[in-house]
């Protein structure tokens, strides 16, 4: 192999840059004598170093640029300002719905649904999920995560009601619904006793069949109660969405359910 084809160890990675190592250790191996190999092995262990730190410095670099992207991030998922606000800051409230939403990353499920009332916290919650729309790509060897907002939405129940088959913009977003990595559909309720209406259901049943599938992550808030009534054999939310749609959020060992209760947490209450 000629010089000119040669790449720096620093540059070289995993199995390839090993390879690398050893079939240059073994060349100059058969042109040193015994005392040489010593001289040769230290200098083997000082490039090591010199690669792990340039890795570590790397690892460094690029979480710190992803701190400081997160905020953009949420706003180009659709983060409402609140989330963004509650979640870009120094340090995160420890509310249960960002607990939740944590325990479904750390357990890679699929789909997280949060119940309880106003100024609960689910919406943050489950916007902390877009920590999930990040993609790898390969520079220089290493395997890097960039922000990818392409791969999350956040998108409200009410302005999906209002989609029209006839619309192209409409139509546009329903795809994006159906295709993003991470969703967020937030206040997925109404009032107890009231059922989503037949159009309505349509519409979310198919949202619901398409994202029921590995690789994609979804949150669903609601102001209903997910708890099941053992007199109605179901819950308020069960009965409003009906029981096709829960069967599908609700795959077992795929999703989390979590009551984040009503202590409204914008006026100075704790979590």
């Amino acid at each position: 192999m000629s010089r000119d084809n040669e790449m720096p160890a620093v540059q070289r990675q995993g199995p390839q840059r090993l390879a690398d190592l050893l079939r240059r250790g073994m060349a100059q191996a058969r042109q040193h004598s015994v005392p040489g190999l010593g001289q040769l092995e230290a200098g083997w262990k000082q490039r090591e170093l010199e690669l792990q730190h340039f890795e570590a410095a790397e690892r460094a670099r690029h979480q710190a640029a992803q701190v400081e992207a997160w905020p953009l991030h949420l706003k180009l998922c659709g983060a409402p300002a609140e989330a963004v606000a509650a979640l870009a800051g120094g340090k995160v409230l420890e509310t249960p719905a960002v607990r939740a939403a944590r325990q479904l990353l750390r357990e890679g499920l699929r789909t997280l649904l949060l119940s309880g009332g106003t100024g609960v916290g689910k919406t943050t919650g489950a916007c902390h999920l877009f920590h999930a729309a990040v993609r790898a790509e390969t520079r220089t060897g290493q395997r890097l995560h960039e922000w990818d907002a392409s791969a999350g939405l956040f998108l409200r129940w009410a302005q999906l009601k209002r989609v029209s088959d006839y619309e192209t913009e409409d139509r546009l977003l329903l795809q994006r619904a159906h295709r993003a990595r991470v969703l967020v559909l937030d206040d997925l309720g109404g009032l107890p006793g009231d059922v989503v209406g037949p159009r309505h259901r349509e519409l979310l049943e198919e949202l619901v069949d398409r994202r029921d599938r590995p690789g994609l992550v979804t949150a669903y808030t609601t102001n209903l109660s997910v708890r099941r009534d053992a007199e109605r054999g179901g819950s308020d939310f069960s009965e409003h969405v009906g029981a096709r749609v829960v069967s599908r959020m609700c795959r077992q060992g795929t999703y989390l359910l979590h009551d984040c209760g009503t202590r409204d947490l914008r006026r100075g209450g704790t979590p």
